[in-house]
């Protein structure tokens, strides 16, 4: 029979299980995303993997805040040379896709 200790002792590990879940989630959608911007422009996704970098607030067209994940990846425009990325979404949906290159290159969704 489980006691009021276990159940308080359990909410943390059901918090994290459902954190890792849903960044789990976000990360692959991440990843498509990067994935399918750099095919669309005939460039390759190094190592098919983005590295989570950091929380940042951004801001809305009615000028609201709210929390964005940023995610780095390298990429490279003609197989030769490495250069990285960013990638920021809110939620499940990306905000926008920056290339650091010889022009800084941003895309807003």
């Amino acid at each position: 029979m489980l006691t009021l200790l276990d159940i308080v002792l359990f909410i943390p590990f059901i918090l994290a299980a459902a954190y890792w879940w849903r960044t789990s989630e976000q990360k692959a959608i991440a990843v498509n995303g990067a994935r399918n911007y750099c095919k669309q422009r005939n460039m390759q996704l190094l190592d098919d993997s983005l590295v989570f970098n950091k929380f940042r607030f951004e801001r809305n067209l009615h000028q609201q805040r709210f929390l964005c994940r940023v995610y780095d990846f390298d990429y490279s425009p003609d197989g030769r040379d490495r250069r990285s990325g960013e990638i920021v979404l809110r939620g499940n949906s990306i905000l926008r896709v920056i290339l650091q290159s010889d022009v800084l290159e941003i895309t807003q969704y």
